[in-house]
């Protein structure tokens, strides 16, 4: 995105308060953009961004040729609105939503006879950076996974071990949601008799490796192989992040350094942001021409966790960063 981000964030910050597909033009149609027929500028970068959208839209004067205005009809306006969230997010670095095709297969899950196929759709989008870390985070979307384990389908169990393989079920969320009765059918897997039906097999070797990244992220006690009550964040535990109130206490140099949260949340919106722009995150340093003091010790400790994490995606250890220290 070749743009210059603030005034990129302020045109949308004001088009999206003022219309943003929720002002009705004319009976089924409805206003994305309203920009001033002189302003060049806004006008090009109107049409730049709509440009990119896979919906359809039009423009147009209106009667005193003031204005110009980009509208879609009712038929796009839900694609319409994905769109600019996900815009908005993503100029502003923030965790981008999930786009509807991937929600569709997210909610498909639950019920499809062939759950594991599914999975490997929504692996496939993460593989190709379409999907994100933690795009199951809904509790009743992972509550009603773990249900489903019980149902003791081997091509579900699977499917679970292929989205928690891709990171994508939200770790604190299925922290929280797990029960004791779901670690005890995983325990009764694990430690019962290798079965001589293939089928069976599959679903006992998924199980040890549901369970293997449940200890990493310890949510399981190793010791005691029960649901571990002693953390409250995976994602904390996981990436080595220590929080204490509104203080991220990090070591950098050899050095804990404090710094305050709302500063390391920043730290990570402005390198999401850039890394949108096409910036590759090898290439990130604190002479970058967007740093700033405020952000220059989170950067550095970020830099720190990326870093020693190259088995991960950027934007998955930024996300797990981000939830580590939010949630």
């Amino acid at each position: 995105m070749d743009f210059n981000l603030p005034p990129l964030a302020d045109f949308l910050s004001a088009q999206v308060r003022d219309h943003g597909a929720k002002t009705e033009l004319d009976a089924g149609l409805w206003t994305l953009f309203a920009v001033p027929a002189s302003a060049a500028a806004d006008n090009t970068l109107a049409c730049s961004l709509l440009s990119t959208a896979t919906f359809t839209h039009d423009s147009g004067q209106t009667e005193d040729d003031q204005w110009t205005l980009y509208y879609v009809d009712t038929a796009n306006r839900p694609a319409a609105l994905d769109w600019l969230d996900d815009l908005v997010k993503s100029v502003a670095g923030e965790i981008r939503p999930i786009a509807a095709p991937h929600r569709a297969l997210i909610l498909e899950l639950v019920s499809s006879p062939k759950p594991h196929r599914v999975a490997q759709d929504l692996a496939d989008a993460h593989t190709r950076g379409e999907l994100c870390a933690g795009a199951i985070f809904r509790a009743d979307e992972v509550r009603s996974l773990l249900d489903r384990l019980h149902q003791r389908e081997p091509l579900f169990f699977s499917a679970f071990r292929t989205l928690l393989n891709h990171h994508l079920i939200d770790m604190v969320v299925l922290h929280r949601q797990l029960l004791s009765e779901d670690i005890a059918l995983k325990n009764e897997f694990v430690s019962g008799g290798l079965s001589r039906d293939p089928f069976l097999q599959t679903r006992q070797d998924a199980t040890v490796e549901i369970r293997n990244t449940l200890l990493r992220f310890q949510l399981i006690n190793p010791i005691d192989q029960q649901k571990n009550l002693g953390i409250k964040n995976p994602y904390a535990v996981y990436l080595e992040v220590v929080c204490a109130d509104d203080l991220i206490i990090a070591p950098i140099d050899g050095v804990a350094v404090n710094i305050a949260r709302e500063d390391f949340i920043s730290a990570l919106h402005t390198i999401r942001q850039n890394l949108n722009r096409g910036g590759q995150f090898s290439s990130f340093d604190t002479q970058a021409p967007w740093m700033n003091p405020r952000i220059a010790h989170p950067f550095r400790f970020i830099k720190q966790r990326v870093d020693s994490r190259p088995d991960l995606a950027v934007f998955d250890t930024l996300y797990m960063l981000e939830r580590a220290v939010s949630a």
